[in-house]
């Protein structure tokens, strides 16, 4: 039996607004690692532990309570995510050393996989009847407009700020302490239903990690669909975790708020290009997203090789637009095959895999870093990743045609 859906838009906003403030605080470190490296004088194998080590957070949300959606319903998860990541960013603004910083980005990056999961699977349930259905297209735009306005807000309040490692994180923990209080308003359904506001059926909880997968049929397209994102992911955080260095050689001007905005202007591209793209068909978006992020990278590479800062930006820019279109593509695929029933099992899948790029080539490229330089590495990874979206373009075919987006 399908849950009636809501009259109200104030839940659905009051859950849109807190997949915004979960994402802003999880990508809010990225324009201050230099001040921790020169701080604690930490290398680029450093930085990139500290950014995986968020990373392994958000896996480890998506692995072992992706599932807790389906059981709870996806306010209450919600609720308690909103709280890890407000105790997260205080842990952040007093951290005392790389081990205490760690932590922090350790228990946000479980939060925003629990933000990511539970916000997405919300808007879906708790989107007002009489409207054609987008929630899809809403929580893939805002969870990109939150990534892009968390390194801009932390890297200009760092800029003009006399504690540039405190202060961005209270400009950002205030609004999420608001949105937490009035996440508390939303009325849920009781315990042990399903995510809709009168959801019905319940799954049994479980915190072994199983990765969800769709039926035989539907399985090459998902897959398709991850490893794009598994490839978007993976150059977001190239840009996210070692930008703020190789950008102090390429670019004329310096400070966070430089590495913030070239970092925002990724995502907002991302976040910008999905409701004019809303009508594409997932098999068109994903072939334009890996065609836009393989030249992306190709540009970014030269930009390096030949230190021309036009070309970072063409790369910034092919490289957000691609990342948009990858994931509002993916989500549609996921929100067409899912059941109520699994919704929240096979969103953590697809982000699972998706994610899984944001942690070994980076730490690779991390340590390559202290070996041959930050921009020789860069450029290693620009080559091995125009050879990974060349094959997944290939493969694009196997995506469904039927699957429409929004």
């Amino acid at each position: 039996m399908v849950a009636a859906r809501p009259v109200s838009w104030l839940p659905f906003r009051v859950i849109a607004l807190s997949l915004a403030m979960g994402t802003m605080g999880a990508t809010m470190a990225s324009p201050l690692f230099p001040f921790y490296a020169d701080l604690w004088g930490l290398a680029a194998s450093s930085i990139t532990i500290v950014f995986v080590s968020y990373m392994i957070g958000v896996m480890a949300a998506f692995l072992f309570l992706g599932r807790l959606t389906d059981r709870l319903g996806p306010v209450p998860v919600l609720r308690a995510a909103l709280l890890l990541i407000l105790a997260g960013l205080a842990l952040s603004a007093t951290a005392g050393g790389l081990g205490s910083l760690i932590a922090a980005r350790f228990a946000i990056g479980i939060a925003s996989g629990m933000v990511t999961t539970s916000a997405t699977v919300g808007l879906v349930a708790f989107e007002p009847q009489g409207t054609v259905r987008r929630a899809p297209l809403i929580a893939s735009m805002t969870t990109m407009a939150g990534f892009g306005l968390g390194p801009l807000v932390a890297g200009v309040a760092a800029q003009l700020a006399a504690s540039p490692l405190v202060t961005p994180y209270l400009v950002v923990l205030a609004p999420t302490a608001l949105v937490f209080g009035g996440l508390l308003a939303v009325r849920t359904a009781g315990r042990g239903e399903n995510a809709g506001p009168g959801g019905a059926r319940a799954v049994r909880l479980s915190l072994m990690p199983r990765l969800v997968l769709p039926d035989r049929e539907a399985l090459p397209g998902f897959l398709v669909a991850s490893f794009a994102v598994f490839t978007a992911y993976g150059l977001f955080s190239l840009l996210a975790s070692l930008a703020p260095t190789f950008l102090k050689d390429l670019l004329p001007w310096h400070g966070p708020a430089v590495s913030g905005v070239a970092l925002a202007m990724v995502l907002f591209c991302s976040a910008g290009v999905q409701f004019p793209a809303r009508r594409l068909e997932p098999k068109t978006g994903l072939r334009m997203a890996l065609s836009l992020m393989g030249l992306g990278v190709i540009l970014l590479g030269l930009s390096l090789g030949l230190h021309i800062a036009p070309l970072f930006f063409a790369a910034d820019l092919s490289i957000g637009l691609g990342h948009g279109l990858a994931f509002m593509s993916g989500i549609a695929i996921v929100d067409r095959i899912a059941g109520d029933h699994n919704r929240g099992g096979l969103l953590s899948s697809f982000l699972s895999i998706g994610y899984l790029g944001t942690i070994a080539p980076i730490l690779a490229v991390g340590f390559l870093s202290d070996a041959v330089g930050v921009s020789n590495a860069v450029i290693a990874f620009c080559a091995v990743s125009t050879l990974s979206t060349g094959l997944l373009l290939s493969t694009a075919r196997l995506v469904p045609v039927h699957a429409r987006a929004g």
